[in-house]
């Protein structure tokens, strides 16, 4: 709770960290939003309009949706962990904690801390925005799917996770946020040719995608039948991974402040 307290002194009066928050959230609802109105539709004959995406927010197919959506939004908090980061060592605030009885651990633990809290307040944005579009659109049994929290949960954890690795080795927050943001892009496109032309599953396999696999595109039925033939992981393992690569990166960051110059 000290190291946590330490690090809420940091960003109270930190305008960066309210506005891109409120970018997360403001993105994050706006797009399950447009989405249930069914804005990428077409008229395959005269009087019929057919969506591409669901537009189902009821219980149970609302949290698949967020979740999906969810994973586009992320990238802002992602974005703010690794502002946080380089700035700790842009302005040697990390070497001043350092003088001041903190160690090296002090300092990563912190940011882990920081990391579980604000991973903690998505989710429960995550929540309350499922269960108000699942009551709004139809309601049913709200916890039916609700693993799917659980993966939003690993999903956020895994990316900002990720993104604080990557601050800890570059320490630039220009070079990160662009080497996070190639690197998703291509991890994506890695995952979705081996699924399609390959018709190998190898989301599993990969950091990022081993937390996005677990949510599908929310297509609508019809478009489902044209995928249903590509390769998909299984959850458990998914989540195993998902898990796994977490566990990865805080090692590689503890070992990473252990030898590096402050």
């Amino acid at each position: 709770m000290r190291l946590l307290k330490i690090e809420w002194l940091k960003l109270k009066k930190y305008r960066t960290f309210y506005i891109l928050i409120g970018l997360f959230t403001g993105l994050f609802i706006a797009i399950n939003l447009v989405m249930r109105t069914g804005p990428i539709s077409f008229t395959p004959s005269k009087g019929v309009k057919l969506s591409l995406l669901s537009e189902n927010y009821s219980f149970s197919e609302v949290w698949n949706n967020l979740g999906y959506y969810y994973g586009w939004a992320i990238i802002f908090i992602c974005v703010l962990i690794i502002i946080n980061i380089c700035n700790e060592f842009s302005f040697k605030t990390q070497r001043q904690h350092i003088i001041d009885g903190y160690n090296r651990l002090d300092f990563l633990h912190g940011k882990v801390m920081l990391i579980l809290t604000i991973n903690v307040g998505l989710l429960f944005l995550f929540v309350v925005t499922g269960l108000i579009l699942g009551y709004m659109n139809g309601g049913g049994d709200p916890l039916h799917n609700i693993e799917k929290i659980l993966h939003a949960f690993l999903l956020s954890l895994n990316y900002i996770s990720f993104s604080a690795l990557i601050a800890l080795v570059i320490r630039k927050s220009g070079l990160s946020i662009m080497l996070l943001l190639a690197y998703a892009i291509i991890e994506h496109f890695i995952a979705m040719i081996s699924a399609m032309k390959y018709k190998t599953a190898i989301s599993m396999y990969l950091p990022l995608e081993s937390s996005d696999a677990l949510f599908t595109m929310p297509l609508n039925p019809l478009a489902k039948q044209v995928t249903e033939n590509i390769p998909s992981n299984n959850a458990t393992q998914l989540i195993a991974m998902s898990c796994l690569f977490i566990v990865i990166y805080y090692f590689i960051a503890r070992w990473t402040m252990q030898k590096s110059d402050l």
